[in-house]
């Protein structure tokens, strides 16, 4: 899935083959660094972007919560 969770990328799917990522806000002292981490959901692997500010417990939620919403778009 490659989908951000939380940071200044919240939402946006993202293509990158490194394991993790730092993007900084032009005129702005905001940046997220993200971390590639792979979740066992519904009986899959994915894979999503997650900011090193968001804990693990509310990074799966999110996820979850995103994957669910896909399903129902289907």
């Amino acid at each position: 899935m490659d989908i951000c969770i939380g940071g200044i990328f919240d939402g946006q799917k993202i293509e990158n083959d490194n394991d993790f990522f730092k993007i900084e806000e032009h005129y702005s002292d905001n940046s997220s660094k993200y971390i590639k981490q792979h979740f066992h959901l519904f009986g899959q692997i994915f894979s999503f972007w997650v900011c090193e500010d968001v804990d693990l417990s509310q990074a799966i939620r999110k996820a979850e919560s995103i994957l669910k919403m896909k399903n129902e778009n289907i």
